[in-house]
């Protein structure tokens, strides 16, 4: 499988964010996500979205790296505000505390500007976070990802369990479509205009479960391998991909604070006012 068609990115950029190191990138992701997630005043996550958004530009993703989460993200969130309004009408008066309304289907369903207003943040905060997941897994290795989490206090061990699954990934999914079309040669039809789904799905498992058993075999020869290298002996160790921040690491990790600083700020006076949570989200009108 090729990586360069991979969400992941497997080799470094010459781009401002690819450039940074793996500390400062984690650190930057850190502080965008609590913040969105914390906040549930539109003013707040507006510029966050733009901030997410023009890093994910600057990046010049191929659309077709990207086509297939973004369409599965907007498709299932707009899936999941519409199931909120079909459960719960009136939402928007239990998150803001007022209720106008504007249109009446029946004496349950209502529209109201505060219903969706409310729904509206809660799409951008989905939204949001995707951005930031999105600028942050196209510009960070698993490499600069398992040094940034070292450097931030976590056990070395576990930054390389988690660089060697992001790593295993393309192989796996390389088999998988190797079995996938020496089945289809063979005349299993996985063809989605000609097989149903539960078809597919049923051949899918057939082909899933040995890849798994093969995966759990090849941890256990890279496991020994390891071992045989004295890996884990020490207490601390070091990384090809750490490099020495520099002027541009430092900017980042200064906005980051101020995002850290933000953050705290707004559950200090939300907490004072109790206005903090989703229950009491910021409306303008």
């Amino acid at each position: 499988m090729n990586t360069d068609d991979f969400i992941v990115t497997y080799s470094a950029g010459s781009r401002g964010l690819e450039r940074l190191n793996g500390a400062s990138k984690v650190v930057l992701l850190l502080s965008s996500i609590l913040l969105i997630v914390v906040s549930f005043d539109i003013r707040i996550l507006l510029a966050t979205s733009i901030i997410n958004l023009g890093l994910v530009i600057s990046l010049k993703p191929r659309w077709r790296k990207i086509k297939g989460i973004t369409i599965f993200v907007v498709v299932m969130n707009l899936i999941n505000v519409l199931l909120m309004y079909l459960v719960a009408p009136n939402i928007g008066a239990q998150g803001i505390g007022s209720s106008t309304v504007w249109f009446q289907f029946n004496s349950f369903y209502i529209v109201t500007p505060e219903t969706l207003f409310y729904l509206f943040i809660r799409l951008l905060k989905i939204f949001d976070m995707f951005l930031a997941s999105l600028w942050f897994v196209l510009s960070t290795t698993p490499s600069q990802l398992a040094a940034g989490l070292y450097h931030l206090g976590v056990p070395y061990k576990v930054c390389t369990i988690v660089s060697l699954g992001l790593r295993s990934i393309p192989d796996i999914l390389r088999n998988y479509r190797q079995v996938n079309e020496a089945m289809q040669m063979r005349g299993v039809e996985l063809d989605a205009k000609k097989a149903s789904i539960t078809k597919r799905l049923k051949q899918s498992l057939t082909v899933l479960i040995p890849l798994i058993l093969t995966s759990f075999e090849r941890v256990d020869v890279i496991a020994n391998a390891m071992d045989l290298r004295l890996y884990g002996i020490g207490k601390h160790r070091t990384y090809y991909a750490e490099e020495k921040p520099n002027r541009f690491d430092l900017a980042i990790r200064l906005f980051a604070l101020l995002q850290f600083v933000g953050l705290v700020v707004y559950l200090f006076i939300a907490i004072k006012t109790n206005t903090f949570g989703a229950s009491h989200a910021w409306y303008p009108f």
